[in-house]
C-alpha cells in the first residue's frame, strides 16, 4: 500500500476491501489471466491463476479450478511459490497454508467439483518487486501447467486495488432492475411473481423465502403472495395486476427522470425522495472499529467540523487528533457506535459509508437498488432489496475503492485488514466471521452459497445475537439485525445513485454539515 500520514488519513484508508470483496467479486476490466494449467487426462482440471488488481506494493487474486474431465473431482490441493519476495497477507474460500512455497486446500462446501463445474478462493499479498507476479501452479489435480508467454507490461494494469466480495465470482455486467417478458420467467402453474416491479419464478421446491432452482432464483408462493398490492403472483400472461403494476412502474420511471435534476428534500418522508438516479454503482459493507478518515480536520473543508471519533467505551473523545486505534502503537480513537445504519421506514434507510477518495466527506448520495447483485448472479438478498433506497454520508474513504461503490459500515460487516474491534468489543478473531465480508460471508461459507434467503438470514440474525446481544451491545446488535431484516442480507447490491442534499438525520449525528458550501455534484464518481 501508499504510505500514509496517520494524521492526515485513517489507516482504514489502506482496507476498503469489499466486493468486499469488501471482499466481494473481482473487477473483469481489470482482471489479468495468468498461469494456466491444461486437461490432458479424465479426472484433471483446468487451474487459472488470476491477478484482479495490482496496486504496485499489493495485489489480490483469484485461483480457479475448472473440472474440464469426464468425471467428478473430490478433493483438490493447489500449490506454488513467489520467487521475488511476494508474500500472502490473507485468504477467503480455502485454507492457505506454508510461507512460500504455499498450499491451498478447500472448505467443507467447495471441495468438489462436478463435470464442466469450478471453484474459487481467493488471495491477498504484497509484492515483492511492485509488480504481481505469476507464480505457476502445482497440484495433481492440475495435469500440466502452461504459463502465459503475454508479458506484463502489455496487460493493462488497475489504478484500484478493489478487494474480494463475500462471493468472489468474475464480475458480471449490472442490469438495471425492469419488468422482463413474464413468458421468459414462468415457473409454476403458469405462474410468476412480480416483485416490486420485476417479474420473477416461482418457486418449485421451495415455499418460504428465496431459492435458486434450474439455474435461476426464484421466490417461494407463500413469500411471494405476502408482497401488497399490485405485487405478488401473477399470471404468466399478462393478467390485469401485473399490467397495472407496468403501467404504475412506467409513471414511476417517467416522474424520476423529470425530477432527477431535482434536490432530495432533507425531510425523511419517501415522499419527499426524488428517484431516478442514473450513475452505475454497488454497495459492500464493513466496520473495522478505526478512526475514520474525515475524523481528522486536515480531512474535511474548513468550516465543516470533523467526525467525531469515540473511546473504546463509545464515549466521545475531545481531542481531534488522538490517534487510530488501527495506528502504529494502538491509539485511543475509534469508530463511534453512532455510525450504525438504521430504517426510516419500510423502504428507506440512512447511514454511513467509506466512498472512493476525493473531497467527499460529508457529502451524502441517494442509493436506489435495482434487485441485481454486483457480482454475485443470482443473489436473493439483492433481488428482494430491489426498489428500497438509502442515503449515506461519507465518512470515510477507502484507497481500494472504486468510484460508485459504497462500503456501508455495519457492525459485522467485515474488519478488512485493519481490526479494532476484537479489542474494543472483547470478542475474538473468530467471532467476527470472515475477515471480508464478514457475518454473512461466514454464514455463505457454512451453508453454501445455493441456500434460501430465510436460512441466509437466519443465520446472520444468530450471529448479531451472539455477538452483540449477549455481550449488551444493543446498539451494535440493532444495527446488524438491520443489515439481515431491512438490508435483505444482500452481497453487494447493484445500485443507481446521485449526490443529493444531506438529511439532518445524518448531518446531527455526525456533526458534518456541508450544505453551507452548496457543492452539489451532478456528475458519476
Amino acid at each position: 500500500m501508499n504510505l500514509f500520514s496517520v494524521f492526515k488519513k485513517s489507516t482504514h484508508d489502506t482496507t476498503r476491501l469489499q466486493t468486499r470483496f469488501s471482499i466481494r467479486g473481482l473487477m473483469a476490466g481489470a482482471t489479468l489471466v495468468l498461469a494456466v494449467a491444461q486437461t490432458s487426462t479424465a479426472q484433471a482440471a483446468k487451474c487459472e491463476y488470476i491477478v484482479a488488481n495490482d496496486w504496485g506494493s499489493g495485489f489480490t487474486a483469484t485461483i480457479r479450478i475448472t473440472n474440464n474431465g469426464s468425471t467428478a473431482i473430490s478433493g483438490w490441493n493447489i500449490g506454488w511459490n513467489y520467487t521475488d519476495g511476494s508474500r500472502v497477507t490473507s485468504s477467503w474460500n480455502a485454507t492457505v497454508a506454508g510461507a512460500n512455497p504455499y498450499s491451498a486446500t478447500p472448505l467443507n462446501w467447495n471441495a468438489n467439483l462436478a463435470v464442466n463445474s469450478s471453484v474459487e478462493f481467493g488471495i491477498q499479498g504484497t509484492n515483492g518487486a511492485g509488480r504481481a507476479q505469476i507464480p505457476t501452479l502445482t497440484g495433481a489435480v492440475c495435469s500440466a501447467v502452461v504459463n502465459s508467454s503475454t508479458p506484463m507490461s502489455s496487460l493493462p494494469r488497475s489504478s484500484s486495488s478493489v478487494m474480494p466480495s463475500s462471493v468472489p465470482r468474475t464480475s458480471s455486467s449490472v442490469v438495471p432492475s425492469s419488468l422482463r417478458s413474464s413468458s421468459s420467467v414462468i415457473a409454476v402453474g403458469g405462474q410468476a411473481c412480480n416483485w416490486y416491479g420485476t417479474v420473477t419464478p416461482l418457486c418449485a421446491n421451495t415455499t418460504s423465502g428465496w431459492g435458486y432452482e434450474n439455474g435461476k432464483s426464484c421466490v417461494g408462493r407463500a413469500t411471494c403472495s405476502a408482497q401488497p398490492a399490485p405485487y405478488g403472483i401473477v399470471n404468466g400472461t399478462a393478467s390485469s395486476s401485473l399490467a397495472a403494476s407496468s403501467r404504475s412502474s412506467a409513471s414511476l420511471a417517467a416522474t424520476s427522470r423529470s425530477a432527477s435534476s431535482r434536490s432530495v428534500s432533507t425531510s425523511s418522508s419517501t415522499s419527499s425522495i426524488s428517484l431516478g438516479a442514473t450513475c452505475n454503482g454497488y454497495a459492500t459493507r464493513y466496520w473495522d472499529c478505526c478512526k475514520a478518515h474525515c475524523s481528522w480536520t486536515a480531512n474535511v473543508p474548513s468550516i465543516v467540523n470533523p467526525l467525531p471519533a469515540c473511546g473504546s467505551n463509545n464515549s466521545r473523545l475531545s481531542d481531534v487528533n488522538a490517534a487510530s486505534a488501527c495506528g502504529n502503537g494502538g491509539g485511543s480513537a475509534h469508530m463511534c457506535w453512532g455510525m450504525a445504519p438504521f430504517a426510516v421506514n419500510d423502504r428507506l434507510a440512512y447511514g454511513y459509508a467509506a466512498t472512493a477518495s476525493g473531497d467527499v466527506c460529508g457529502r451524502c448520495y441517494q442509493l436506489e437498488f435495482t434487485g441485481q447483485s454486483h457480482n454475485s448472479p443470482g443473489d436473493p438478498g439483492s433481488a428482494a432489496l430491489a426498489g428500497k433506497v438509502m442515503i449515506v454520508q461519507a465518512t470515510n474513504i477507502g484507497y481500494d475503492v472504486n468510484g460508485g461503490q459504497f462500503d456501508i459500515l455495519v457492525p459485522g460487516g467485515g474488519v478488512g485488514a485493519f481490526n479494532a474491534c476484537s479489542a474494543q468489543w472483547g470478542v475474538s478473531n473468530s467471532e467476527l466471521g470472515a475477515q471480508y465480508g464478514g457475518f454473512l460471508a461466514a454464514c455463505k461459507q457454512e451453508l453454501g452459497y445455493n441456500a434460501s434467503l430465510a436460512q441466509y438470514k437466519s443465520c446472520l440474525t444468530n450471529r448479531c445475537n451472539s455477538v452483540f446481544g449477549s455481550r449488551g451491545l444493543t446498539q451494535l446488535q440493532q444495527a446488524c439485525t438491520w443489515y439481515a431484516n431491512w438490508f435483505e442480507a444482500a452481497d453487494n447490491p447493484a445500485l443507481k445513485y446521485k449526490e443529493v442534499a444531506c438529511p439532518t438525520e445524518l448531518t446531527s449525528r455526525s456533526g458534518m454539515n456541508r450544505g453551507p458550501l452548496n457543492d452539489i455534484r451532478t456528475s458519476c464518481n
